[in-house]
């Protein structure tokens, strides 16, 4: 009976190690820094967005592109934009050749609340576990992937105000992420 007790917990822990852990960042506090231009380079307005500001929702006033800061990545362009009451985040492989993608676990994207101060106040990936397991796709020259996620996701639990909301690719070899200002009402 005992010899089964410890083949029970020892199958447990490995499988609880086999999950693998959250990475936390609590030194991460502040919003970076945000460039705002669309892909030829000038401002524009988004024509998207849900009237009448549903569910809390409003349209953003602009598109909102950032490129990442790590030399050791490739960057892609990245979009995010409100639509139909979610945020949708496009990485598009504007690098002119074959994109090979890694994701060393199941999140593929993460993404970071912060508050009108810029104080970090919610992360998607904060106390979640994802599969261990490596996945590897190309995205051809010119091609996107999109990412979703509901406004009311993103809401729950935030109090009335103003936030902004980063998106930012998982990848082990490229770097894309964009953000986009929204309110709770």
């Amino acid at each position: 009976m005992m010899m089964k007790r410890i083949a029970l917990l020892l199958t447990m822990s490995l499988l609880l190690a086999a999950c693998g852990t959250a990475q936390e960042n609590n030194t991460a506090t502040e919003a970076p820094d945000e460039t705002t231009n669309s892909s030829d380079g000038n401002n524009e307005e988004n024509k998207t967005g849900s009237p009448g500001g549903e569910s809390g929702l409003k349209k953003p006033d602009r598109n909102k592109e950032v490129k990442g800061e790590d030399p050791n990545k490739q960057k892609l362009s990245s979009t995010l934009e409100q639509k139909d009451s979610s945020f949708v985040f496009t990485v598009e492989n504007d690098t002119g050749k074959d994109a090979e993608i890694t994701f060393s676990s199941g999140q593929e994207y993460d993404y970071m609340v912060y508050d009108s101060e810029g104080k970090l106040v919610k992360k998607l990936s904060e106390g979640m576990m994802y599969t261990q397991a490596i996945k590897e796709e190309v995205i051809a020259p010119g091609e996107t992937v999109s990412y979703s996620a509901s406004f009311e996701e993103v809401a729950s639990g935030l109090a009335k105000g103003e936030y902004t909301i980063e998106f930012v690719f998982t990848e082990q070899n490229f770097q894309a992420s964009a953000k986009e200002a929204f309110n709770v009402e």
